[in-house]
């Protein structure tokens, strides 16, 4: 997914940051109660844990989410699949012949509209979501940082409701 300069050097900033016990030294005053700051700390230190724990897994982070939507929404479009991502059209391409290269991922174009571009998932492509399941698949201890596995629920729970995910999806995969 697309990231920005800041997050190099704030993340290359959490894990030196986070030996020296920044408590300590730092104030973090109204930011306690910031919740872009908040997230963007909480999904630091996932990334930072992601990055020790995935030497074995094929796929990234994004790449897990990614064929994990193509593999729950079968003959998705690939431009509906880059909105509901924020990701933009042209580096979703760039990902989805990525996909092909690897075997991963089929693209269909209908014949009666070709700028159309629907998604299947492969073989190889649910090999590899199944391979990095235990990594990605939200049930990791890394996710769960500090939090026991009820508040990791209800915080869940919370998130879905912030990101409007909190409805039922309207097809079962």
């Amino acid at each position: 997914m697309p990231t920005d300069a800041g997050d190099t050097t704030l993340h290359q900033h959490s894990a030196s940051a986070a030996a020296a016990a920044p408590d300590a030294d730092l104030v973090f005053g109204e930011l306690r109660q910031n919740t872009g700051f908040l997230l963007r700390m909480a999904w630091l230190q996932v990334s930072e844990k992601l990055e020790e724990n995935t030497q074995s897994v094929m796929l990234t982070a994004a790449e897990y989410t990614i064929l994990r939507m193509i593999a729950q929404s079968p003959g998705i479009r690939q431009g509906h699949l880059a909105r509901a991502l924020y990701i933009k059209p042209a580096a979703m391409t760039r990902i989805i012949r990525g996909f092909e290269d690897r075997a991963l991922v089929a693209r269909q174009i209908p014949d009666g509209d070709r700028r159309t571009v629907r998604l299947s998932i492969c073989p190889a492509g649910l090999a590899a979501l199944e391979q990095a399941r235990g990594q990605f698949g939200g049930k990791a201890k890394h996710e769960r940082g500090n939090l026991s596995e009820a508040e990791q629920h209800q915080l869940n729970e919370l998130l879905r409701r912030y990101c409007g995910l909190d409805k039922p999806d309207t097809r079962s995969p």
